[in-house]
Protein backbone atom coordinates (compact mmCIF):
# COMPACT_ATOMS: atom_id res chain seq x y z
CA UNK A 1 0.00 0.00 0.00
CA UNK A 2 1.27 3.24 -0.80
CA UNK A 3 1.35 5.89 1.70
CA UNK A 4 -0.18 9.24 1.10
CA UNK A 5 3.71 10.96 1.22
CA UNK A 6 4.75 8.52 -1.15
CA UNK A 7 1.60 9.85 -3.88
CA UNK A 8 2.81 13.14 -2.85
CA UNK A 9 6.20 12.73 -4.25
CA UNK A 10 5.33 10.63 -7.46
CA UNK A 11 3.60 13.56 -8.01
CA UNK A 12 6.01 15.78 -7.43
CA UNK A 13 8.18 13.64 -9.71
CA UNK A 14 5.62 13.99 -12.57
CA UNK A 15 5.20 17.86 -11.67
CA UNK A 16 9.07 18.55 -12.38
CA UNK A 17 8.94 16.11 -15.45
CA UNK A 18 5.91 18.51 -16.91
CA UNK A 19 8.41 21.18 -16.03
CA UNK A 20 11.19 20.34 -17.86
CA UNK A 21 9.42 18.97 -20.82
CA UNK A 22 7.37 21.74 -21.01
CA UNK A 23 4.09 20.84 -20.49
CA UNK A 24 1.26 22.11 -18.46
CA UNK A 25 0.90 20.63 -14.86
CA UNK A 26 -2.77 19.37 -15.82
CA UNK A 27 -1.55 15.86 -15.91
CA UNK A 28 -0.89 16.32 -12.40
CA UNK A 29 -4.32 17.67 -11.70
CA UNK A 30 -5.71 14.84 -13.58
CA UNK A 31 -3.75 12.82 -11.36
CA UNK A 32 -5.29 13.73 -8.57
CA UNK A 33 -8.92 12.77 -9.89
CA UNK A 34 -8.36 9.98 -12.13
CA UNK A 35 -5.81 7.99 -11.50
CA UNK A 36 -4.47 4.89 -9.41
CA UNK A 37 -1.25 4.93 -7.67
CA UNK A 38 0.28 2.14 -10.22
CA UNK A 39 -1.00 4.34 -13.09
CA UNK A 40 1.09 7.77 -11.53
CA UNK A 41 4.05 6.04 -10.99
CA UNK A 42 3.61 4.53 -14.53
CA UNK A 43 3.41 7.96 -15.69
CA UNK A 44 6.25 9.69 -13.88
CA UNK A 45 8.11 6.98 -15.31
CA UNK A 46 8.02 7.55 -18.73
CA UNK A 47 7.95 11.22 -18.69
CA UNK A 48 11.10 10.94 -16.40
CA UNK A 49 12.58 8.21 -19.49
CA UNK A 50 11.75 10.97 -22.12
CA UNK A 51 13.53 13.54 -19.91
CA UNK A 52 16.85 11.06 -19.83
CA UNK A 53 15.74 10.52 -23.75
CA UNK A 54 15.97 13.93 -24.82
CA UNK A 55 19.32 14.66 -22.81
CA UNK A 56 20.89 12.01 -24.76
CA UNK A 57 19.37 13.23 -27.96
CA UNK A 58 20.83 16.68 -26.92
CA UNK A 59 24.02 15.80 -26.25
CA UNK A 60 24.54 13.41 -29.44
CA UNK A 61 23.20 17.37 -31.30
CA UNK A 62 26.03 18.95 -29.26
CA UNK A 63 28.63 16.38 -30.18
CA UNK A 64 27.66 16.12 -33.72
CA UNK A 65 27.76 20.02 -34.34
CA UNK A 66 30.90 21.07 -31.97
CA UNK A 67 32.85 19.63 -35.04
CA UNK A 68 35.68 17.04 -33.39
CA UNK A 69 37.71 15.62 -35.92
CA UNK A 70 37.74 12.46 -33.59
CA UNK A 71 36.19 12.08 -30.46
CA UNK A 72 38.35 12.14 -27.02
CA UNK A 73 38.12 11.77 -23.72
CA UNK A 74 40.11 13.02 -20.58
CA UNK A 75 39.89 9.12 -19.59
CA UNK A 76 43.25 7.83 -19.34
CA UNK A 77 44.62 11.05 -20.51
CA UNK A 78 48.06 11.44 -19.67
CA UNK A 79 49.12 14.76 -17.83
CA UNK A 80 52.65 14.32 -17.07
CA UNK A 81 53.36 16.52 -20.18
CA UNK A 82 51.33 19.27 -18.60
CA UNK A 83 52.24 22.49 -16.66
CA UNK A 84 49.05 24.19 -15.45
CA UNK A 85 49.84 28.02 -14.09
CA UNK A 86 49.38 28.98 -10.29
CA UNK A 87 45.63 30.24 -10.82
CA UNK A 88 44.55 26.60 -12.80
CA UNK A 89 44.45 23.71 -11.22
CA UNK A 90 43.62 19.88 -12.77
CA UNK A 91 40.68 20.08 -11.07
CA UNK A 92 39.35 23.32 -12.58
CA UNK A 93 40.38 21.87 -15.70
CA UNK A 94 38.25 19.31 -15.45
CA UNK A 95 35.60 20.98 -14.35
CA UNK A 96 35.10 23.42 -16.97
CA UNK A 97 34.83 25.58 -14.79
CA UNK A 98 37.08 27.73 -16.61
CA UNK A 99 34.40 27.93 -19.24
CA UNK A 100 31.75 29.23 -17.08
CA UNK A 101 34.19 31.82 -15.60
CA UNK A 102 34.68 33.19 -19.44
CA UNK A 103 38.45 32.75 -19.15
CA UNK A 104 40.50 31.64 -21.92
CA UNK A 105 43.06 28.54 -22.06
CA UNK A 106 45.64 28.28 -24.37
CA UNK A 107 47.36 24.57 -25.20
CA UNK A 108 51.05 25.23 -26.04
CA UNK A 109 54.60 22.94 -26.61
CA UNK A 110 55.86 20.76 -29.26
CA UNK A 111 54.00 18.71 -31.47
CA UNK A 112 52.58 15.04 -30.04
CA UNK A 113 52.27 16.03 -26.48
CA UNK A 114 48.60 16.09 -26.35
CA UNK A 115 47.57 19.42 -27.19
CA UNK A 116 44.68 19.02 -29.48
CA UNK A 117 43.42 15.53 -27.71
CA UNK A 118 43.64 17.17 -24.35
CA UNK A 119 40.99 20.13 -26.00
CA UNK A 120 38.65 17.73 -28.20
CA UNK A 121 38.48 16.13 -24.50
CA UNK A 122 37.44 18.72 -22.63
CA UNK A 123 35.07 20.26 -25.48
CA UNK A 124 33.04 16.70 -25.35
CA UNK A 125 33.03 17.04 -21.70
CA UNK A 126 31.57 20.55 -21.85
CA UNK A 127 28.83 19.30 -24.68
CA UNK A 128 27.81 16.75 -21.88
CA UNK A 129 27.50 19.32 -19.29
CA UNK A 130 25.13 20.97 -21.89
CA UNK A 131 27.10 23.28 -23.51
CA UNK A 132 27.38 24.47 -27.20
CA UNK A 133 31.20 23.88 -28.60
CA UNK A 134 32.67 24.44 -31.99
CA UNK A 135 36.18 22.92 -32.82
CA UNK A 136 38.06 24.59 -35.58
CA UNK A 137 41.57 24.64 -37.16
CA UNK A 138 42.82 27.92 -37.39
CA UNK A 139 43.01 27.83 -41.50
CA UNK A 140 39.25 26.25 -41.35
CA UNK A 141 37.84 29.45 -39.28
CA UNK A 142 39.76 31.72 -41.39
CA UNK A 143 38.34 30.06 -44.90
CA UNK A 144 34.76 29.64 -43.33
CA UNK A 145 35.38 33.69 -42.36
CA UNK A 146 36.73 34.64 -45.53
CA UNK A 147 34.11 32.63 -47.05
CA UNK A 148 31.47 35.08 -44.85
CA UNK A 149 32.76 38.04 -45.46
CA UNK A 150 32.99 37.49 -49.52
CA UNK A 151 28.42 36.02 -49.63
CA UNK A 152 27.96 39.00 -46.78
CA UNK A 153 26.90 36.62 -44.09
CA UNK A 154 30.26 37.85 -41.65
CA UNK A 155 27.75 39.40 -38.78
CA UNK A 156 26.12 35.95 -38.94
CA UNK A 157 28.65 33.93 -38.57
CA UNK A 158 30.13 36.38 -35.92
CA UNK A 159 27.19 36.29 -34.10
CA UNK A 160 27.30 32.53 -34.39
CA UNK A 161 30.37 31.94 -32.95
CA UNK A 162 29.89 34.49 -29.98
CA UNK A 163 26.71 32.37 -28.89
CA UNK A 164 29.04 29.54 -28.14
CA UNK A 165 30.02 28.40 -24.79
CA UNK A 166 33.51 26.96 -25.98
CA UNK A 167 35.26 27.94 -29.42
CA UNK A 168 38.36 25.85 -29.71
CA UNK A 169 40.90 26.32 -32.35
CA UNK A 170 43.46 24.55 -32.95
CA UNK A 171 46.94 24.29 -35.24
CA UNK A 172 48.03 28.44 -34.58
CA UNK A 173 50.41 28.74 -36.53
CA UNK A 174 51.17 25.81 -38.63
CA UNK A 175 50.05 27.60 -41.95
CA UNK A 176 50.66 31.27 -42.47
CA UNK A 177 47.51 33.35 -42.98
CA UNK A 178 47.12 36.34 -45.06
CA UNK A 179 46.34 39.68 -44.32
CA UNK A 180 42.47 39.19 -45.13
CA UNK A 181 42.36 36.34 -42.79
CA UNK A 182 44.08 37.78 -40.46
CA UNK A 183 42.21 40.90 -40.34
CA UNK A 184 39.20 38.94 -40.12
CA UNK A 185 40.33 36.26 -37.51
CA UNK A 186 41.21 39.38 -35.11
CA UNK A 187 38.94 42.24 -36.09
Amino acid sequence: MITPKEREEVRSRISEACRRLILSQRMVELCEQEATPKQEDFLAYVLEQEIHKREQNRRARQLSRACFPVLKSLEGYEYGTIRFPPSLTRDDLLSCRFIGEKKNLILYGPVGIGKTHLAIALGARACEMGMNVRFYTVTELVLKLGDAHRTGTLERLIRDLLKLDLLILDEWGYVPVDKEGSQLLFR
